[in-house]
């Protein structure tokens, strides 16, 4: 199972799968072939190009996308774009640890490749996530 493409909305969800379903209404959707890890406090499902943090409190907390998921953020940043892109198209991002968030849109981040000669406006995007906004 994959997601194949669909909008990303930050704080709201990808394609189909909305933040704060539950963890039953994720697998009506997925079906059953996943993977699960459990942590401490919380589980990941994952599928092919996707992954689901579900929290404590049995909703999706955070669903990240990668690899061949077609899907765009305001309907022009995807993943293989670069911050330059999203500069340009959308708004001003700020670097927060290892992710990207969007300055205004508070509910999304960017990855992104580790590619040689590593520039943050040319890296192109490898992981898109959206997370509940608390």
């Amino acid at each position: 199972m994959k997601i194949e493409r669909g909008d990303i909305i930050p704080a709201v969800g990808i394609s189909n799968i909305k933040l704060d379903s539950t963890k039953e209404e994720l697998l009506k959707l997925i079906g059953g072939n996943f993977k699960e890890r459990f942590r401490e406090d919380d589980s990941i499902i994952e599928i092919e190009n996707a992954k689901f943090w579900i929290a404590k409190d049995g909703k999706i907390d955070q669903i990240g996308v990668w690899g061949d998921f077609e899907g765009k953020y305001k309907g022009v940043i995807g993943l293989g774009s670069t911050l330059k892109d999203v500069k340009e198209l959308v708004g001003n991002y700020v670097n927060i640890y290892d992710t990207y968030e969007m300055e205004v849109d508070k509910g999304i981040c960017f990855e992104l490749e580790d590619i040689e000669d590593w520039d943050e406006l040319r890296a192109p995007i490898e992981f898109i996530y959206v997370f509940r906004v608390k």
